[in-house]
C-alpha cells in the first residue's frame, strides 16, 4: 500500500521536507478511502441496482376487456381499420385480444337501451355494470404476452404469458384516446407502463376511438428484462477495488511508482514455520548466493576477493529474469540472430563457389594470340 510505502519504505534520496509531504498526501487519501468504505458498506442488504437485458421477440399479445356502463348502454359495433384482431363482443363486455404492436378501435354504443339486468363476476370489480356511470366505459388491461423464438427448434416458440395487476381507465363516452404501452419483464412479471392521452376530438355520444401502440421510446420488437438485485458484499468488494485503483493511481501520477515487490505474504509470514522457511531460502540461496556476493544487499567494492564482475552481472541479470523482466521478445530476437548469422554464413559460402567457378572458367579458355 503507497501508505506504508511512504512512511516506511522512503528513498534515501528525498529530503526530509519532501518525505513530509508524501507522507501528508499518503495519509489523506488513505482516509477518503476509508470513508468510502464506510459509506459502501452502509449500503449492504439496503440499496439495490437493476440489471437489464434485452432480447429480440418474434410476437406479442395483449387482451383487455371493455365494460359498458348502467343498464342503459350496450355494445353495438367494432370497427377495426386495415387491422385484424380477436374479439368477443357479449352484450355489454368485450373482450379483445391484440397480436399487433399498435391497433386503431372504432367502438359504438345503443344508448338507452334497456335490458334486464347483467350479472357480473363479483372477481371483475371494475367490470360491473350496475355501478359504472352511463356517460363512461371501463378499460381493463388484464394480460401480455411475449413471444420468444426457440434458437434450438425454430418450429417451437416459447412465450412469456404472465398476468399483470389489472391496469383499469374511466374513459368517456364521444372522446378519442391515445393510449401506449411500455412492457418491462420484472422478475417474471410483466409491467405495461401505460400511458392514456386524451385527443381534442368530439365524436358523436355513442363512439370511443381508441388508439393502443407501443411507446416512443419502447421498441415493440425487443422485450426488456430488468432484474433487481440488492447491494452485497461482492458488489462492495468490487466497488472498493475500483476506487482504490483511482486513487492509488493518482497517487503515482504525483510520486511515481513504488517499488516493485516480488514476494508477497506466502513468502514473508504465511509460511514461517522452521523448515518451510529454510526450505524457501536454501532454494534461493543455491542461485543467487556465489562467491561474488549476494547483488543489491552487498556492495560491489566489498565482495570477496577474487571474485569477478561478470559473476556478479550474471546473477543480478537471473534475478531481474526471475523476478521482474519477461525475456520473450529477448529470447526472438537471439532466435533471428543466430538465425541470420546461419543465412549469412551459407549466402558467403554461396558466393565464395561462384566466385571459384568463375576463375576456374576464365583459366581453361584457350588463348586468341596463340592460334
Amino acid at each position: 500500500m503507497f501508505l506504508c510505502d511512504s512512511i516506511c519504505n522512503y528513498r534515501s534520496t528525498e529530503p526530509v521536507w519532501f518525505r513530509f509531504f508524501r507522507g501528508l498526501f499518503a495519509i489523506t487519501l488513505t482516509v477518503i478511502i476509508i470513508f468510502y468504505s464506510k459509506t459502501q458498506y452502509q449500503k449492504i442488504n439496503i440499496e439495490a441496482s437493476i440489471a437489464i437485458k434485452l432480447e429480440d421477440t418474434v410476437g406479442l399479445g395483449l387482451n383487455m376487456t371493455i365494460c359498458t356502463a348502467g343498464i342503459y348502454n350496450s355494445i353495438n359495433d367494432v370497427n377495426i381499420p386495415r387491422h385484424t384482431i380477436n374479439y368477443d363482443i357479449t352484450h355489454r363486455r368485450l373482450n379483445v385480444s391484440l397480436d399487433e404492436r399498435e391497433i386503431w378501435l372504432n367502438i359504438t354504443f345503443n344508448i338507452n337501451n334497456i335490458s334486464d339486468l347483467y350479472v357480473y363476476d363479483d372477481s371483475e370489480p371494475y367490470c360491473n355494470p350496475n355501478i359504472i356511470p352511463n356517460n363512461l366505459l371501463s378499460l381493463n388491461f388484464e394480460s401480455f404476452q411475449y413471444l420468444f423464438l426457440n434458437k434450438a427448434d425454430p418450429d417451437l416458440n416459447y412465450s412469456i404469458n404472465n398476468i399483470i395487476d389489472t391496469a383499469h381507465f374511466s374513459l368517456y363516452l364521444g372522446r378519442a384516446y391515445f393510449i401506449s404501452y411500455k412492457p418491462i419483464i420484472v422478475d417474471k412479471d410483466v409491467k405495461l407502463n401505460l400511458q392514456l392521452e386524451q385527443l381534442p376530438i368530439q365524436l358523436e355520444s355513442n363512439e370511443v376511438n381508441l388508439k393502443i401502440f407501443p411507446h416512443k421510446l419502447s421498441n415493440p420488437f425487443t422485450a426488456r428484462f430488468e432484474k433487481t438485485k440488492k447491494f452485497d458484499y461482492t458488489d462492495l468488494i468490487s466497488n472498493l477495488g475500483g476506487f482504490y485503483g483511482a486513487i492509488a493511481g493518482i497517487f503515482y501520477l504525483f510520486f511515481g511508482m513504488q517499488r516493485l515487490e516480488p514476494w508477497g505474504l506466502a513468502q514473508k509470514y504465511l509460511f514461517s514455520c522452521t523448515h518451510c522457511r529454510k526450505s524457501l531460502k536454501r532454494n534461493f540461496a543455491r542461485k543467487y548466493v556465489s562467491s561474488a556476493g549476494i547483488p543489491l544487499v552487498e556492495k560491489v567494492n566489498k565482495r570477496p576477493e577474487g571474485s569477478s564482475l561478470e559473476e556478479r552481472v550474471q546473477i543480478l541479470e537471473t534475478l531481474l529474469r526471475d523476478y521482474y523482466l519477461d525475456d520473450y521478445y529477448l529470447k526472438k530476437v537471439k532466435y533471428v540472430r543466430i538465425n541470420h548469422k546461419r543465412l549469412l554464413k551459407k549466402y558467403e559460402e554461396i558466393d565464395r563457389q561462384d566466385n571459384e567457378d568463375t576463375v576456374n572458367t576464365e583459366s581453361t579458355e584457350p588463348d586468341d594470340s596463340l592460334v
